[in-house]
This record gives C-alpha cells, sequence and structure tokens, in this order.
C-alpha cells in the first residue's frame, strides 16, 4: 500500500463501505494512527471481513505488532485463500518476527497464486538467502531477472546477496546495474557506496552515500558508513560528526560509540570522551551490552573506580557472567585480587558464560600464583576455543608455572621466532630507499594525535582499517616482498598433527589484519598476544639512530613476559632489537611486546597477523 497522500474520489475506493473507506484512505495517506482505530472498529463490526482483515493485518506488521498482524492477514487467507500480495504480505511479517520457513512457504504461496508476482519473487530470493540457502535465493532472483531484466529492485537484491557471501565484485555490479535502471534509488546507492568501500575506493563510496542521503535515505547506518569512510582519507572531524548523526538515529548501536569514542580519544577531544555513553544510560540505564563497552572503555583510559561504580550500577539490573567477569578485571587493574576471584567464580558458574570468561579466570588465579587451579579453567577454555591464541598463552604460563615441559614445546623461543631481512622490492635500488618512499606513504594515515586507548601501544598512533588493503604502491610492493618470507617461515614447521602451531598449516595463508605503529619518545607496547591470528609480526620501517643493538637505548621486542605478574617465573625469554628493513615473525600466542626507547626520532612499524585458509 503507498503512503502518499490518498484521494478520497479513487475509484479503488468507491465500493468501500464506511469506516473502512476512511481507514483506507488514512492508511494510504501515512496516518497510520488516524486509521488503526477505524480499522479495529471495523474489524470488531465485521470480523469475517477478508479486506479488512488483510488491511488492518498489514497496518498493524507497519506498526511492528507482528503476532497480531500475522494472526489477521492468516485469517483473511483462510476466508479468501486467492490473495498473492496478502500472502506476500504475510511473509514480510512473518520474515521480521524470524519464522524464515513460514515466510518463505508464503511467498512461494503468492508466486503460485500469481507466477509473475515480481516482488515476491524478490522476497522470497532474500528469505532464502536468509535462511542460508543463498544458491536457491540468487536462482530465484535471477529467474526473476530473466523475466524482466530491468527491475531495479531485483538487481538490488541479488546484489544483497553476493555483498553478503563477500563477493564484492558481483555485487558491485548488481547494484550498479540498479542505480543505472533508477537513479533515484537511495538503497542500492548506499550498498554501492559499501561495496566501493570495501573495494578500496573510500571517496567513491561517500559521493554514493551521500547521492543516497541527498535521496531521502536517512538511516543510522548510512552515517555510521559514512564515518567509516572518512576515517579511510584521513579526515577525523568528518568524521567525528557522522559517528554523531548515527548515535542520534540509533543510541543503542555499540559500534558507533566504539568508533566515536576511540577517535575523540586519539583527537585529544578529551571533555567529550565517552559522553555518548553516558547519555544513552541516564536515558536506559537497563542497556546492558552498552554499559559493558561503556566500562571497557573506562578502563582502557585507566578510570577503573568509575568503571567499578558503573559496573555495580549494572549488577542492579542484570547478574550476567559478562558484568561480573568485567567488574573482577575491573578490580584487578585496581590490585584487589581477592574481590576479584570470587567475581571471576561467580562469572564462570552463570548461565551464559563463555569460554572467555574461564581464560579471564585462570588468568587471575595465575596472578595469584595458583596455577594448578589456573590450569583447569584454561583448560576448559581452550578446548571450546583451540585456537583462540589468549588461551594458548594462559595455557603456556600454566605449564611454565608448573614447571612442566609442554611450555618448551609450546613456546621454543629459539626457533620459533625468526627475523627475516627483507627482499629488495622490485623497482626500487635498495631497501633503505624503500623504507623512506614506504615511510612517507604511511606518515599521513597516522591521524591520531595520542594512542588508541583500546590498543597495547603507549606514546604514538595507530592507523585504522587494514593496511595492506590500500593501494598505495609502496604498501602494495612490501606485501609483495613479505610473502617469500612468510612461506619459509612456514615451510620451516614440522609436520606435527597435535602442535597448537603446526596443525594449522594448510598450505595457503592469507593477511586478516595489518596496521602501522608510530611511537614517540618513551613510546612503547604493553605484554600482549594477538587472540585472532596465527602467525604475527613486526616489520621495521624506520627505527631511531639510538636503538642499536646492544640493547642501551631501548626500543627492542621482547618475548615471554605475560600481561601479569607471577614473579620470577614471568620474566622475559628473548629479546630482538630492530633495524629498519627487519622483518619479525612469531607465533600469534606468544607474548610480546617493546622496550621503551629515548629518542626525538620515531619508530614506525607496518605489523600484521597471518590466518590459514
Amino acid at each position: 500500500m503507498s503512503r502518499k497522500q490518498s484521494d478520497a474520489n479513487d475509484p479503488r475506493h468507491s465500493q468501500l463501505v464506511e469506516p473502512l473507506r476512511s481507514a483506507v484512505i488514512a492508511h494510504e495517506g501515512g496516518d497510520l494512527q488516524k486509521a488503526y482505530p477505524l480499522y479495529r472498529q471495523f474489524v470488531a463490526d465485521n470480523p469475517k471481513h477478508p479486506t479488512a482483515l488483510q488491511l488492518f493485518g498489514l497496518l498493524l506488521s507497519q506498526l511492528g505488532q507482528l503476532e497480531p498482524a500475522i494472526n489477521l492477514m492468516r485469517e483473511s487467507l483462510q476466508l479468501f485463500p486467492k490473495q498473492p500480495e496478502v500472502a506476500n504480505n504475510l511473509g514480510n511479517a512473518l520474515l521480521r518476527a524470524g519464522l524464515i520457513d513460514e515466510a518463505i512457504a508464503s511467498y512461494a504461496e503468492a508466486i503460485r497464486l500469481h507466477p509473475g508476482y515480481a516482488d515476491a519473487q524478490r522476497n522470497l530470493g532474500l528469505a532464502c538467502s536468509k535462511a542460508g540457502r543463498h544458491e536457491e535465493g540468487v536462482a530465484v532472483l535471477e529467474k526473476c531477472l530473466a523475466a524482466n531484466p530491468k527491475d531495479a529492485a531485483a538487481w538490488m537484491a541479488i546484489g544483497s546477496i553476493h555483498l553478503k557471501l563477500e563477493h564484492i565484485d558481483r555485487a558491485t555490479e548488481a547494484f550498479e546495474k540498479a542505480v543505472e535502471l533508477r537513479p533515484d534509488y537511495a538503497d542500492a546507492h548506499h550498498n554501492l557506496g559499501l561495496c566501493k568501500r570495501l573495494r578500496h575506493f573510500p571517496e567513491e563510496a561517500l559521493e554514493h552515500y551521500k547521492k543516497a542521503q541527498e535521496l531521502g535515505l536517512d538511516r543510522p547506518e548510512l552515517h555510521h558508513n559514512m564515518g567509516n569512510a572518512y576515517i579511510d582519507i584521513q579526515l577525523a572531524d568528518p568524521a567525528i560528526d557522522a559517528y554523531r548523526e548515527a548515535l542520534r538515529r540509533n543510541p543503542a548501536d555499540i559500534d558507533t560509540h566504539k568508533n566515536l569514542n576511540s577517535l575523540l580519544w586519539q583527537q585529544d577531544q578529551l571533555d567529550e570522551y565517552l559522553e555518548s555513553y553516558r547519555d544513552v544510560l541516564a536515558q536506559d540505564p537497563e542497556a546492558e551490552l552498552l554499559r559493558i563497552s561503556y566500562a571497557a572503555a573506562l578502563n582502557q583510559s585507566d578510570s577503573h573506580e568509575t568503571a567499578e561504580a558503573v559496573l555495580r550500577e549494572g549488577l542492579q539490573y542484570s547478574q550476567s557472567s559478562e558484568i561480573k567477569s568485567q567488574l573482577a578485571y575491573t578490580l584487578e587493574e585496581q590490585g584487589r585480587w581477592d574481590e576479584a576471584l570470587l567475581l571471576h567464580e561467580g562469572a564462570v558458574k552463570t548461565p551464559g558464560a563463555r569460554p572467555n570468561h574461564l581464560i579471564s579466570y585462570g588468568r587471575a588465579l595465575l596472578a595469584c600464583r595458583k596455577p594448578d587451579e589456573a590450569l583447569e579453567q584454561i583448560k576448559q577454555g581452550a578446548a571450546s576455543t583451540p585456537f583462540n591464541q589468549r588461551s594458548l598463552a594462559y595455557l603456556g604460563l600454566c605449564w611454565r608455572m608448573l614447571d612442566d615441559e609442554r611450555d618448551d614445546y609450546l613456546n621454543d623461543y629459539e626457533s620459533m621466532i625468526v627475523p627475516y631481512d627483507l627482499p629488495l622490492p622490485d623497482g626500487y635500488a635498495s631497501v633503505e630507499e624503500f623504507n623512506e618512499r614506504l615511510r612517507k606513504a604511511l606518515e599521513p594515515l597516522h591521524i591520531g594525535l595520542r594512542h588508541p586507548a583500546e590498543q597495547t601501544l603507549r606514546g604514538g598512533s595507530q592507523t585504522s582499517g587494514n593496511l595492506f588493503d590500500r593501494r598505495d604502491p609502496e604498501i602494495q610492493a612490501l606485501v609483495a616482498s613479505l610473502r617469500p618470507c612468510i612461506e619459509d617461515y612456514i615451510g620451516r614447521f614440522p609436520q606435527i598433527s597435535e602442535h597448537p602451531l603446526f596443525m594449522r598449516k594448510t598450505g595457503n595463508y592469507d593477511f586478516n589484519a595489518s596496521w602501522s605503529v608510530r611511537l614517540v619518545d618513551c613510546g612503547f607496547h604493553t605484554m600482549h598476544t594477538h587472540p585472532l591470528g596465527w602467525i604475527s609480526s613486526a616489520y621495521y620501517v624506520q627505527v631511531p639512530a639510538v636503538v642499536s643493538e646492544d640493547d642501551k637505548h631501548g626500543g627492542g621486542i621482547k618475548f615471554g613476559q605475560p600481561d601479569i605478574d607471577i614473579g620470577e617465573a614471568g620474566a622475559a625469554r628473548r629479546q630482538i632489537q630492530p633495524t629498519a628493513g627487519r622483518l619479525v615473525l612469531f607465533p600469534s600466542y606468544m607474548w610480546h611486546g617493546t622496550v621503551p626507547f629515548d629518542s626525538d626520532e620515531p619508530r614506525m612499524t607496518a605489523p600484521f597477523d597471518v590466518v590459514p585458509v
């Protein structure tokens, strides 16, 4: 039903009786609140009127009252089954209610009643995809397009499936076709913008986002995506504005809160930092996930007492395992380990506890020098997440504190940490020339005035997004020269099927994260692991002249020292000094961090993580 202004003299309304006629006119004119009581009264007086039932059901669906809407449309179809448009509308309501299989059946019935019903075919294709039946969904939409190649909505639908499947080229082609057929198709412009950004054309993405906005699209995700594109082109202030616009439309979106506040922190706009969380929680104190995200951000900025107060208030509304675990970590940061242990114990015993909570409990037990108890918790967590590098890191610490030889088996610091001299990229006279060109390409990407609060570096800046996705020739030359080193490293792995590092060798790999770090005077990385990696790295682009092999002025990367104090057992096991052009590869679960250095010159790196594919 159209939401444009309805004409009371429309011949379609002439055969309708009052007050149904008035209800339909109000409904088509977009005045749902006026139409609602008119429909309700008419249906109460005429409970067997199929047209009134389905129209009232459609209005209720538009108002989000899905269960009564579904019931009314089903009653209408029972009274008069040959209503393909009602079966289609019923499918829409069922889909929004999460009843995907029933929605698919309803769309199929609409098509059976009207074989050329393009709207139902498009909806069926998308519903099949939502059910995980992607190939079937594409086949339905291709049949729709075969019947009408100029169906812009079908091109939009098939593009959406390809986008979901990360078939970015095919999605791009479909959205471009939709825009070509309907230049005023706001949603297609938005989705084409998504594809352009994923193909690393952020300027073009912004053009399509802005076009979608001009055409009337005003959803929160549009503004969020605009913020992301502005970050890609190193424009912090417009990105901040875009994220704020997104939150005005959807104050509960946690990703937007994270992006906005990370940017405010890095741009040194601390007066506004975390204000967005406070505003929402003041209105909705029971927003648990938002509260947890707020507390995590407070902890990352060392505001532990405030984080504690926020979480304790949250316990008034929820006793979830996540709140308990986050509060336990907050107490650890204040040195209150005994209290933290009690909360960790409560978290792992709470329904809904996740493997990560077991790992966090084990970490606290290790810090309290209870490796036997820690091992039990971490083994359980690791069993559920065998390739989570964080669980492997703490498992190794348990074995180390228990003098178990399996720590040496897991963490062979001599053979598993391998330095390389970067092969000279094509087109450069020397590695020194290449690094200088690379430094100049990376420098503009460091737009932060301070380190990201959520990252491990202290004193410097870090780029956003996947660095290696950028099209800069120097960055792509770096990637090409890294590959033979990575392949040599993996080629050294023995064929041991039970080792957490070696067993994942597949013969192929990909970069799942890449970035650049620029450390300044006294900057360093805290000890950490890379939970989602397999092989991690440090490539040194620029190293201060005072940083030398003798470690007198710091700057080295050290391995084996954990992020908690476990006494003498926690001493670092190996250290490597950086030089420009050096690459260091090591397991992602291996503890690593850097030694602060004293120099007016920055230290720039291009780290990355590799995973098997």
